[in-house]
């Protein structure tokens, strides 16, 4: 596993990581470790783009609006002979 030294940490900062700590009942170093990681796991730019690219593909395969669903519905329950 690899490590880093952090420095120049605002002492507000470190107090208030103190603090958060203490009430999880976990060290310091814990703390910052999960932080790190829920941080890491965040998207990139890039990561987000592509998401972004994707959605307006698949709005682009969406039917046009304005098309009435209600005979569609219809037609699929006076037709559904399930319960037979």
């Amino acid at each position: 596993m690899g490590q880093i030294l952090v420095r120049k940490i605002d002492d507000t900062v470190l107090e208030r990581l103190k603090v958060l700590a203490k009430e999880r009942n976990m060290p310091v170093e814990a703390l910052a470790r999960l932080a790190l990681e829920e941080k890491a796991q965040r998207q990139t730019a890039d990561e987000m783009r592509a998401w972004l690219n994707r959605l307006g593909e698949l709005r682009a395969m969406t039917p046009v609006k304005g098309i009435d669903s209600v005979p569609i519905i219809r037609e699929l329950r006076d037709n559904d002979d399930s319960d037979t």
